[in-house]
């Protein structure tokens, strides 16, 4: 049983090497690590991370690739810690905490963009109608953002049905959200249900980038 979750996890292997090749290389970016730990490493602890990341996972609430995008970064940093000296414990705790902040929000944003668009996936699968309301309503992509009435129109609803279709996605985005969440520890739950308007927040709003961008659209 535990093999079979392995494999499922391990099932895009590409996907989740270039996961953690990308964290690796934020890491080297961003820290000041001691000259004897190299890149591949960081690639090395991230596999093990990822493996102790599948013995976690529930298939039944998201994708393993999901899953480990959003918590890969404080895996790796925390591994990293366990491995270094005090002196270079210090230093990495001891950061310019300016530069942190700004790569945690971009990298936030990123994580909350790929999530949004990974639900959307989902939703296309289980409800392809509100799917179709919800990206033409918000223009995601490439699309223009259209109103209710244009979309009913193209579609063939019924005056009306355009809204109730927009809320039964975004309902149904709050809910897979809230799936997501529920990986998280309470504090960075909390952090995430805190953060502007969010498909988790409010009566299932679209998250919004700290600019105020609806990350739908990007």
């Amino acid at each position: 049983m535990v093999n079979d979750k392995i494999h499922a996890a391990f099932a895009d292997f590409d996907r989740i090497h270039q996961l953690i090749e990308r964290a690796a290389a934020r890491i080297i970016r961003t820290l000041d690590l001691p000259p004897w730990l190299e890149f591949d490493d960081l690639m090395q602890e991230g596999f093990l991370m990822a493996c102790e990341a599948a013995h976690r996972w529930d298939p039944q609430r998201a994708r393993f690739t999901t899953y480990l995008y959003l918590h890969l970064d404080f895996f790796l940093r925390r591994a990293i810690q366990r491995r270094l000296p005090a002196r270079w414990e210090r230093s990495f705790s001891d950061e310019d905490e300016d530069q942190l902040e700004s790569e945690q929000d971009s990298l936030e944003e990123v994580e909350i963009q790929h999530t949004v668009h990974s639900l959307l996936g989902r939703l296309r699968d289980e409800a392809p109608l509100a799917f179709e309301v919800l990206t033409r309503f918000y223009g995601v992509g490439n699309q223009t953002a259209r109103s209710l009435r244009t979309i009913e129109r193209d579609l063939g609803l019924r005056r009306g049905e355009g809204e109730q279709w927009l809320r039964e996605g975004l309902l149904r985005l709050r809910n897979m959200w809230m799936e997501d969440l529920a990986w998280q520890s309470p504090g960075e739950a909390r952090e995430r249900m805190e953060q502007g308007s969010m498909v988790s927040r409010g009566e299932g709003k679209i998250p919004r980038s700290r600019d105020g961008r609806c990350l739908l659209s990007l």
